[in-house]
């Protein structure tokens, strides 16, 4: 098993993607190696892309995060590795807390345990001119296939208000300036 524990300065990063590294362990808490993570400067969903691309690429099983975004934890679940919230930012304390499968850290299962995306409608637009509006590997922060509609201030499923489009005012079914909703 390969575990990947994102840096920042040394310590446990607080959100995934914004990880200046990664560290690689074995599930015996022996250090595999490191690599720079893509995404740190650049928060494009191509740089996310390259991101979620190396973790597989290195065949990490297993990643251990302080917070992480519902569309990144989705991934992640879905290419079927194992997400554990770790309770400190301290690396070795989250090693020791492995090693011994410690109650202490939570294993994610679902999308919706992750934090919704402030920015994700911010740069939404951005992501569909790069490859067209849900693209591959794309998910979109709207639920219209299966045709529902959130209006500004739903409810997300964990219980936190959420605003459609990153903020944006719904203008005569027009959903910022990106889409349509059906």
């Amino acid at each position: 098993m390969t575990i990947a524990i994102p840096c920042l300065k040394g310590q446990l990063s607080p959100h995934f993607t914004k990880a200046d590294s990664f560290a690689l362990y074995t599930d015996q808490g022996e250090k595999l190696g490191e690599f720079t993570n893509p995404a740190f400067d650049e928060s494009s969903c191509e740089a996310k892309r390259a991101l979620f691309s190396t973790l597989q690429s290195k065949q990490v099983t297993c990643i251990v995060v302080r917070n992480i975004g519902q569309h990144m934890l989705g991934k992640l679940l879905d290419a079927g590795m194992r997400v554990l919230q770790a309770t400190t930012r301290d690396i070795p304390a989250t090693l020791a807390l492995l090693v011994t499968n410690n109650a202490e850290m939570v294993q994610l299962t679902t999308a919706e345990q992750g934090r919704p995306s402030r920015h994700h409608g911010e740069h939404h637009g951005q992501c569909e001119q790069a490859q067209g509006h849900h693209g591959a590997g794309h998910a979109c922060c709207h639920d219209q296939h299966a045709g529902k509609h959130h209006e500004q201030g739903a409810m997300n499923v964990t219980g936190i208000a959420r605003s459609c489009c990153g903020g944006h005012q719904h203008n005569g079914g027009q959903c910022g300036r990106h889409h349509q909703h059906n």
